[in-house]
């Protein structure tokens, strides 16, 4: 009878085998298996109960230093095992399942496991719930840490039991009793944990047991992070405010793993009714992002945990780190497999080394005549591309681009038809250029549709330029019908591409027979397609340079035209500057040159009364130069908008007779009829007094001065409505004045003026010619004064003159704006 004789191992997977695994018969029963596990030292805070008793079930013990697995190894012919006697059998039996706190919480996910249903776990099998092993490892010198590593990595598995070569179980391996044994400090003290953490699923404080039971089990996770919904309130300063930030994050409060479970479920608690903040892990020791691993690695040794929560400096969850984690930063088995390989090929090239130095001179030879050849034939194509490429580039014109090529790729490639198509809209493409033979049929201007087009572009996706034989390519039944219409029996098709997007495509058609493609045409015909693209691009920059000069000469044009349009305007203001400065001097130095002579006939006047004449024409110059100079800056100001006015209920019935009565006196000095009509009841207005006055003052004035002996001058007063209807009805005239949201004045005197000079009369200093015949003088500044004070006034003021007679009309609101 054979002896056993236990492998010799690498010290890094000797330390790191749990020997003591627990272990059970498959009779054993469900809640035997429950309680096994619910025995191991934990951090959960539910109360441990009594183990049952079962004939089947063994725990043996283990140092109290190694963290053992949690995990029930399901055997055959188990044999009662002492911690003494483990060196000399350690078969344990036949290995046949394995039951891990993930199968619980499956079972109890799906409620298979109920806790309102009081299912007699104690009648369960474990075989009937157990899972097969799928992946376990045999011992054998050959095996090492990083076998077992790459297994976890390949399998995702968390428990890999250790058996012989008769299938009876040794041990267990477990990545937390790996990363234990695995410390290399230096390359985890070289990473962060911002590297390597994962975003976890989390629960609500409030979650149920069940309903963490049901996250686990649909992510396929080993525990889920409790939280708790936490809002801040945070104030940035600015400039001159402050800004109000509210801050809502998740903070954990603790976390749920899978062993818990199996607790909760050995205590038969109600899943449905019992918080998970009951069964949780807690208080949490929390990592920071810029932790190393090394100190998640430490910490995980201190505490016996397998994970770690990260957080931010708010408390605000940030993800969870894991053993796997560390396992995969230790995890040098990709690295040991290429360094294995590459022992092997050395191995292999040291072995073939002789057989290759005699072959080599003649493979030498071959590919020296093989690489001649493709040199020959590369530069053939290269001179054949150049010619190719600068008869396309002799020209900016788009269609004589694309005609060249067509017809040099046609003669290159002795095809029966070479077009190009272009991609016109998300729609269908177009044939815009063409090189047929002449027993062939033409498809120029025909329209590719868009599920052809889709088809094609595909087909260029995945690298399939080239067609042979068109009944045996995997075509629609649409494309086929098409390329047999077209007379076509194999294609050639490349892309060509304008800044990375589709621009259209180059396609060589053979229509007489199928043909096969060589590499060279096709490498050919993508140089060229490049070329093409090129040519494109240069020929629409040349397109739109042209429609730039064309738009700028426009502009040139228009801006040139504008600006002589202003050097006109220009010139015309300076004319105007030139007669303002003109008139301005004028209408100063005459006033002046009275004064002046006034005074000197004052000094020798012989008689009193001389003297008094010639003082009233002292003061009465020196009046009309203060008005003036007066109107100069009533006018600077009004132009500025620099004063605003103050308005004031005005009512009219009793201030117009104030501004009318001295014009009666003037009318009759100088035999004129002035005639007054007025609605009667006119309303109050809110206006500026001073302001109006001088409109109807400066008006009325003008009448009479330019209005002939026995001449007629009229003023009439209307309430108007908004739209310029009089405001009159059946009712009193009081009533209607209160309606009138419009006040018209119309001033009208027996005197023309030119339609010429009309538009001209507002302007400063400006007096129509021949209008005074009896030379009464004035400063030119009364109309332009008036039109100003009208607008401040909000209101409007129009002119017009025909039949020897000149009416001024001026309408102001009954309640302007305010603003």
């Amino acid at each position: 009878m054979p002896f056993y004789h236990p492998p010799f191992y690498s010290s890094a997977l000797e330390q790191a085998i749990d020997r003591y695994p627990l272990t059970a018969g498959p009779e054993t029963s469900l809640a035997v298996a429950i309680a096994l596990m619910s025995q191991l030292q934990n951090s959960c805070p539910l109360v441990k109960g009594p183990l049952p008793s079962d004939k089947g079930a063994m725990s043996e013990s283990s140092p109290p230093d190694k963290v053992r697995a949690r995990c029930v190894l399901v055997v055959q012919n188990q044999q009662t095992i002492t911690t003494g006697n483990l060196s000399e059998n350690p078969s344990r039996g036949l290995l046949i399942g394995i039951l891990t706190p993930a199968d619980l919480v499956r079972l109890i996910a799906s409620g298979k496991i109920n806790s309102l249903q009081k299912v007699a776990l104690h009648k369960i099998p474990i075989a009937e719930v157990m899972s097969p092993v799928s992946v376990s490892l045999t011992e054998s010198d050959d095996q090492d840490v990083f076998t077992a590593l790459s297994l976890f990595r390949q399998h995702r598995i968390r428990y890999l039991p250790i058996v012989n070569q008769f299938r009876h179980l040794v041990g267990v391996l477990t990545r937390e009793r790996i990363r234990q044994v695995l410390q290399p400090s230096n390359i985890l003290k070289l990473r962060r944990v911002a590297e390597l953490m994962t975003t976890p699923i989390t629960a609500p404080h409030t979650a149920s047991l069940l309903s963490v039971s049901e996250l686990m089990s649909e992510h396929q996770v080993s525990c889920v992070v409790i939280t708790k919904n936490k809002e801040l309130t945070m104030e940035k300063p600015k400039e001159d405010s402050t800004s109000v930030f509210h801050y809502s994050f998740h903070q954990p409060l603790g976390i749920v793993t899978e062993y818990d479970i199996v607790q909760a479920q050995y205590l038969e608690l109600n899943f449905e009714k019992t918080p998970a903040q009951k069964v949780m892990r807690t208080p949490l020791q929390f990592l920071e992002p810029s932790d190393s691993l090394w100190t998640a690695h430490k910490q995980m040794q201190q505490q016996q945990v397998q994970r770690l929560v990260v957080c931010g400096g708010r408390g605000e969850l940030l993800g969870i780190i894991t053993q796997t984690s560390l396992l995969r930063v230790l995890d040098p088995t990709e690295m040991y497999r290429v360094v294995k390989q590459l022992q092997q090929s050395v191995y292999q090239l040291q072995s073939e080394k002789l057989e290759l130095l005699q072959s080599r001179n003649a493979k030498l030879e071959q590919q020296v005549r093989e690489r001649t050849a493709k040199l020959h034939e590369q530069v053939q194509r290269d001179r054949l591309l150049t010619q190719i490429s600068f008869r396309i580039h002799q020209s900016l014109n788009l269609e004589e681009i694309l005609n060249a090529s067509v017809d040099e790729v046609r003669q290159v490639l002795q095809a029966d038809r070479v077009a190009i198509v272009r991609w016109e809209s998300s729609n269908f493409g177009i044939f815009v250029a063409e090189s047929v033979a002449p027993k062939w049929s033409s498809i120029l201007g025909e329209i590719m549709p868009d599920n052809i087009w889709q088809e094609a572009a595909f087909a260029i996706e995945q690298e399939i330029y080239a067609v042979p034989d068109i009944d045996k390519a995997s075509l629609s039944a649409e494309n086929c019908a098409r390329l047999q219409q077209a007379q076509i029996k194999a294609y050639l098709i490349v892309p060509i591409l304008q800044d990375g997007n589709l621009w259209g495509m180059m396609c060589v058609h053979q229509c007489s027979k199928s043909r096969k493609w060589q590499a060279s045409e096709l490498d050919l015909l993508l140089q060229l397609a490049t070329q093409i693209a090129i040519a494109i691009q240069q020929a629409q920059l040349y397109q739109q340079v042209q429609n730039l000069n064309a738009d700028l000469e426009r502009q040139v044009q228009e801006r040139t035209t504008q600006l002589q349009q202003k050097v006109q305007e220009l010139q015309h203001l300076n004319v105007l500057k030139d007669e303002f400065l003109s008139t301005v001097s004028h209408e100063l130095r005459t006033p002046l040159s009275n004064m002046k002579m006034a005074i000197h006939m004052l000094r020798i006047s012989p008689t009193p009364d001389r003297r008094q004449i010639y003082l009233e024409i002292l003061e009465t110059e020196c009046t009309r130069e203060t008005d003036l100079i007066n109107a100069l800056l009533d006018l600077q100001r009004l132009e500025a908008a620099t004063c605003p006015i103050d308005l004031e209920p005005v009512n009219l019935d009793v201030w117009l007779p104030t501004i009318i009565d001295p014009f009666y006196t003037r009318a009759q000095n100088r035999h004129q009829h002035l005639r007054v009509e007025f609605d009667r009841h006119l309303p109050t207005i809110s206006s500026n007094r001073a302001s109006l006055g001088r409109i109807l003052a400066e008006l009325l004035n003008n009448a009479c001065k330019y209005t002939a002996n026995e001449g007629e001058i009229s003023l009439k007063v209307e309430c108007k409505k908004g739209d310029g209807e009089k405001a009159e009805s059946a009712e009193n005239s009081a009533q209607a004045s209160v309606r009138a949201s419009e006040i018209q004045f119309t001033f009208s005197n027996q005197s023309s003026i030119a339609i010429e000079e009309l538009p001209r009369i507002f302007d400063k200093f400006y007096r129509v010619p021949n209008a005074d015949p009896w030379k009464q003088g004035g400063t030119g500044l009364g109309l332009a004064l008036v039109q100003k004070l009208v607008e401040q006034l909000q209101g409007k003021i129009e002119v017009e003159s025909s039949k020897g007679w000149t009416n001024f009309t001026v309408t102001f609101p009954t309640k302007p704006d305010a603003n």
